[in-house]
């Protein structure tokens, strides 16, 4: 059954269901969704995160890991708040990130996501 699970949940991040950054759903939902204990998801998980696939940030969840080649594009609309800052400690061991790198820090309607600054890009609004 893990195996199921594994090739499951891998399906929703290659087809891009869960983008790169996103958090995947809690184990508990992910339980209930397979029908399976608690248990058999944390193995699953720890077999995409074994892949590369997945990481785990304490007391947050398991995050899709992104490509070194994924760029994040972010629409500065109005509302849209958009802070470069050097990255923390944590943040450089969450994201893989070199001694020293930067983050983009985007605040959108309550909603604040920390992006690697490598790997965003910022477009304008199409006209």
């Amino acid at each position: 059954m893990k195996q199921q699970i594994v090739d499951a949940l891998r399906a929703r991040i290659d087809a891009g269901e869960w983008q790169p950054r996103r958090r995947l759903p809690s184990v508990v939902h992910l339980s209930q969704e397979f029908g399976v204990a608690r248990d058999t998801i944390l193995r699953a998980l720890d077999v995409l995160r074994d892949l590369g696939l997945i990481y785990t940030v304490k007391n947050r969840g398991s995050f899709v890991k992104a490509g070194a080649d994924f760029m994040t594009v972010v629409t500065p609309e109005p509302g849209v708040r958009i802070i470069a800052r050097p990255a923390r400690e944590q943040e450089i061991a969450e994201m893989d990130l070199p001694e020293g790198g930067w983050v983009m820090v985007v605040e959108r309607g309550g909603e604040v996501e920390v992006l690697p600054a490598d790997r965003v890009e910022i477009r304008g609004p199409e006209v």
